[in-house]
């Protein structure tokens, strides 16, 4: 397996993002804590959408502390 590389970056609206001069990630909307994504790329460059990590009970907060 290749290694991985990460970027956390925080963009406007109307921003884009290239990847590898393959794919443009443009913010198209934002609302609270839903951001709506415009991915542009090759028809065989494959995208696909992830499910967010679950949450593990103990890193939830918990009300009786």
């Amino acid at each position: 397996m290749q290694p991985l590389s990460t970027l956390t970056i925080d963009v406007k609206l109307g921003e884009r993002l290239a990847v590898s001069g393959m794919a443009i990630v443009e913010l198209v909307h934002k609302s609270g804590q839903v951001a709506r994504l415009r991915v542009t790329a090759p028809r065989d460059v494959k995208i696909v959408r992830e499910p967010a990590p679950e949450k593990r009970r103990d890193d939830v907060a918990s009300m009786a502390d």
